[in-house]
């Protein structure tokens, strides 16, 4: 027997054990390999893949590297280094991995398929779109193609084209559980419930009773139904929760918590919020999120502003060179969407729903500014000139059709507010709408939502890193407000659900505009959308109403450290009950409980 039949019978003999669940002994019997047989790259391929396999992706990664070394161009290994960067959270590190495998099997759908889902997970949405695309191309009667395809097309608002993509999806794989949940999300986030009602029934007859996903789209019908107590049955039959989906578990917990929530059990709602924002503190863990960057960037900004003070004069230069910027701006949950919706109805309006155009200018000036603080005020014309091109370029990608110069273009975006210095000095002639909402309420919203998490939104999974992110926030606003000239216009969600018709007259004074009797119904407008990219896609259809109003009194409890932090601002916007309150430690039940707009 040559020794490369028995380096062979002795691989196949490590693989067979590994994939007999006995991976401590596979990985005894190829570590003896990997000793006796250095230079082979097979050897160190097979070693990480038992690695990884065992959970010990740094040896994993050593091994493919060394693999690689051997062999750089294998496309297995630079594929199986990849997964395991991938697993480890390192996206951009696997993404490279993926690309040099490509280079040698172009049309591999396993490795394009991965890199088309790290891409998604980076956020390049439309280059993983093309790539689900080719796949689908290449592999027409793949149902895991036509399911990834469509959620990258939700995500990027190309509803009606996801919701095909998840039906093919199905018509290949009837029992396929995530194209059933994705088609269930879609339907859902689009207010589609007729055809929602449909599909949960079809997900039922199809998957496993007591699946996760399924008993969630239920619930999530019950709630809408307003059976709430049916809702919390049909949720409490899951018992067993996958360490693996940190995401579905907390999607599970955020659920529960709403519809307990709504049942005015505080105590059971407030448990459930925080397991679920454990769940989500370990998914957003594994993506590499880092809360506190925000919150530093933060401190730079209102150290940058203290010492500026920008005379309207000095910004006259830049004039308007198109559609009547309105930025949308406030703490999220403040109640930006329902204002915004109601705007929407309005003949002259365009709303653009929380994108990325000023992100754009952001990426720009810090990429001028690199390893420095940021300073607006010394940015030249010519780079004000190139950030107002990028943002106009990217705006209108999101505008349908042709824009006049008379059309008032709102964009939302809460969290501008952290960037309305660098949006002053780009467009001066800008306009700020700023929703507020009482703090105690906002920060609680915010702590009982499921956002989808970047480095701000990280801070939410904590009442306290909540209300200190809130703090930090409403100061650098402040100080926005003494060092610019800005055009704002405030407007109080609390006043919004008590008299509509008056206060969003009174935002249309300011921009120069009429009431016109559409606006009052804005349901129709929600509907119309098709998708609202927010957490309250299922409010804004609903009566407006004030059940959502001091709700925080209900949970007054469990907010007591955070208190006295909120109720200061409470105070400084003029919610002046509230004042000299932060010491009262008692439950004081509230009106009805609901989620709020």
């Amino acid at each position: 027997m040559t020794a490369g039949k028995t380096l062979e019978i002795q691989l196949g003999a490590a693989v067979e054990a590994f994939q007999a669940g006995e991976v401590d002994q596979a990985l005894e019997m190829v570590q003896l390999l990997c000793r006796s047989h250095p230079d082979n790259a097979v050897v160190h391929n097979v070693h990480g893949v038992i690695a990884a396999g065992r959970g010990d992706l740094q040896v994993a990664i050593d091994s493919y590297r060394r693999a690689i070394e051997l062999d750089p161009e294998n496309c297995d290994v630079h594929f199986n280094l990849g997964n395991v960067l991938r697993d480890g959270g390192d996206l951009n590190a696997a993404l490279a991995s993926y690309r040099v495998a490509l280079q040698f099997r172009p049309n591999d759908a396993d490795v394009l398929f991965n890199t088309a889902g790290v891409l998604r997970a980076l956020g390049d949405l439309q280059t993983a779109g093309d790539i689900f695309q080719e796949l689908v191309t290449i592999s027409p009667d793949d149902p895991a193609a036509h399911n990834n395809l469509g959620g990258v097309l939700f995500r990027l608002g190309k509803t009606d084209a996801a919701t095909r993509c998840f039906r093919r999806a199905l018509e290949l794989q009837p029992r396929f559980v995530n194209a059933h949940d994705n088609l269930c999300e879609v339907l859902e986030k689009s207010n589609q419930i007729k055809e929602l009602r449909k599909a949960v029934s079809d997900a039922e007859a199809q998957c496993p009773p007591d699946n996760m996903r399924i008993v969630i789209r239920r619930a999530q019908l019950l709630r809408r139904d307003e059976k709430p107590d049916e809702a919390r049955k049909a949720l409490a039959k899951i018992i067993r929760f996958n360490p693996a989906q940190p995401q579905l578990n907390s999607a599970y917990w955020y659920l529960m918590g709403d519809i307990c929530d709504r049942l005015q059990d505080a105590k059971a709602a407030y448990e459930a919020f925080v397991k679920a924002n454990g769940w989500a503190e370990k998914a957003a863990g594994a993506r590499g999120l880092e809360p506190k960057d925000f919150i530093t960037r933060l401190d730079n900004l209102q150290t940058a502003y203290k010492s500026v003070r920008r005379q309207p004069e000095k910004q006259a230069s830049a004039g308007r060179d198109g559609p009547q910027l309105v930025f949308l701006i406030g703490f999220p949950r403040s109640g930006t969407t329902l204002l915004d919706t109601v705007l929407l109805s309005h003949s002259a309006i365009s709303v653009v729903e929380e994108k990325p155009m000023v992100q754009e200018m952001v990426r720009r000036v810090q990429s001028w500014q690199a390893g420095r603080a940021p300073d607006h005020e010394d940015l030249t014309a010519e780079q004000v000139q190139e950030l107002r091109d990028a943002y106009m370029t990217r705006l209108f990608e999101h505008l349908p059709g042709d824009v006049s110069e008379n059309q008032v273009v709102i964009d939302k975006l809460p969290l501008n507010i952290v960037e309305a210095g660098l949006i002053s000095k780009v467009f001066p002639e800008a306009r700020f709408l700023l929703v507020l909402r009482h703090p105690c309420d906002c920060v609680l919203s915010c702590f009982m939502q499921d956002f989808r998490l970047n480095n701000a939104m990280s801070n939410f999974l904590g009442l306290k890193s909540a209300a200190q992110c809130y703090d930090k926030v409403m100061s650098l606003w402040t100080t926005y407000r003494k060092a610019l000239p800005l055009d704002v216009h405030t407007v109080k969600y609390e006043q919004v659900v008590a008299d509509l018709e008056t206060t969003v007259g009174q935002v249309l004074e300011f921009l120069g505009l009429e009431w016109q009797a559409a606006m009052a119904d804005y349901k129709t407008t929600a509907l119309d959308r098709k998708r609202i990219g927010t957490p309250s896609y299922h409010q804004v259809v609903q009566p407006i109403y004030s059940r959502a109003k001091d709700r925080w009194r209900l949970y007054r409890a469990h907010m007591i450290p955070v208190l006295p932090t909120l109720l200061r601002w409470a105070a400084i916007y003029g919610y002046i009950e509230d004042a000299g309150k932060s010491s009262d430690t008692g439950d004081t039940a509230g009106p009805d409980q609901a989620a709020d707009t």
